[in-house]
């Protein structure tokens, strides 16, 4: 049996950000998914500003601004009406005055490298066949791994995503959890005569679509729908020929776009957050069920919530503790570093499904920005929490 300081289960953001920042301070890490990279998923594609520090305390920042992307400086709201209201993003200091439009196929590959130069262990392509609670911490088989599969762990870190295996095996999810309002889908449109440099937010009856060009003529159609919208049958033609195009920006982006591969399709988009600890084991990301990324914020809360689970982490082997007391620290952190903004995207989730009460918001910021402007500004640039704890980590790690 292969012993390991950590077993991170998932390589998305959240697990390949807690790999870098375990590797890097010195702890042995296996990082372990199910699908081999470079893989596709389901996501806005949208790099809100706010990442900046953390791609920068990743050290991908750098790699990150080398890859096909489009860049994003300003938002803008759209209605069925016709009206519309925008707002530049704001600037980060010392970083970037934009975000980006970037495929998650390039985005997880870059920080899963990064994961592997730190040192972590990658183990792509195996799936847990088993995870047992032992004395000493965590034993789990894998299929498709090397030897015999088996490795050894005194903490868990599950990152695999809302509908999470290692949530499943812990009798931690229930059924009515497999229920929600909407249904997500992902289009990849080639748009010659689309608008570059924004990151778009469309309203139509029932949902909502998020739109952001990922370099050249690549741009991301992202929607949320209300299910009961939907038919049975032939759901993507429905959308694109009767429900999008009642929003006039929609209409004309799909008569002048092509479609390019599949459509992707989630359910539900929304889960209600999970208890994010036990002993010996962290959930982090859309494991934790942090947010509906009705906000773009995504990403954000991934990575961030990777790097308070990792300073939890090294904690507790200090303290050779690794109990769910020794471990609610997380929790705590969470919950200060996250509280603002997920009571910002309980509010918006609140009003994404009805547009009668988003668009006399967006008339009203059409006219006057100042409201648009202060809610891109909540959204975008860290609060003064965050930036108290990335000046602290960078200290920390200068030390």
């Amino acid at each position: 049996m292969e012993n390991f300081d950590a077993a991170i289960i998932g390589a998305g953001p959240a697990g390949a950000a807690a790999a870098i920042s375990l590797a890097g301070k010195g702890h042995r890490v296996a990082l372990i998914d199910k699908e081999k990279f470079p893989r596709g998923k389901l996501c806005g594609d949208f790099i809100n500003p706010v990442n900046w520090p953390i791609l920068r305390e990743l050290g991908v920042e750098n790699d990150i601004l080398s890859s096909e992307h489009g860049k994003v400086r300003a938002f803008r709201i759209t209605a069925c009406s016709g009206e519309h209201a925008e707002a530049h993003l704001p600037a980060q200091s010392g970083g970037p005055e934009f975000g980006l439009g970037l495929s998650r196929t390039i985005f997880d590959l870059v920080l899963l490298r990064k994961a592997e130069q730190k040192g972590a262990v990658v183990l792509q392509g195996c799936r847990i066949k088993s995870l047992e609670r032992e004395p000493r911490g965590w034993e789990l088989l894998l299929d498709h791994a090397p030897g015999d599969g088996a490795i050894h762990a005194p903490v868990v870190v599950s990152a695999d995503g809302r509908n999470s295996s290692v949530a499943h095996r812990l009798g931690l999810t229930s059924a009515a959890e497999t229920q929600g309002r909407s249904v997500g889908f992902q289009m990849n449109l080639d748009a010659p005569d689309a608008i570059r440099g924004n990151i778009d937010i469309h309203l139509f009856p029932g949902g909502y679509a998020g739109v952001v060009g990922l370099g050249g003529n690549s741009f991301n159609l992202c929607l949320a729908v209300d299910k009961k919208r939907l038919p049975q049958q032939r759901q993507v033609e429905f959308l694109s020929e009767s429900l999008l195009p009642q929003n006039p920006y929609l209409r004309e982006l799909l008569l002048t776009s092509r479609r390019v591969g599949e459509v992707k399709a989630t359910y539900p988009v929304y889960f209600k957050p999970r208890r994010c600890l036990a002993d010996g084991i962290v959930f982090i990301g859309d494991a934790a069920r942090v947010n509906e990324p009705v906000s773009g914020e995504g990403i954000y809360f991934a990575m961030k919530s990777a790097l308070l689970a990792a300073e939890t982490i090294d904690e507790a082997f200090g303290a050779s503790d690794f109990s769910a007391t020794r471990l609610r620290s997380y929790e705590r952190r969470c919950r200060r570093e996250f509280k603002l903004r997920r009571r910002l995207n309980i509010l918006l989730r609140h009003l994404a499904y009805r547009p009668a009460l988003l668009t006399p918001f967006v008339r009203f910021s059409a006219k006057h920005g100042l409201l648009l402007d202060a809610l891109v500004q909540a959204i975008c640039a860290p609060h003064s929490a965050e930036i108290r704890s990335h000046h602290e980590a960078r200290e920390g790690h200068e030390a």
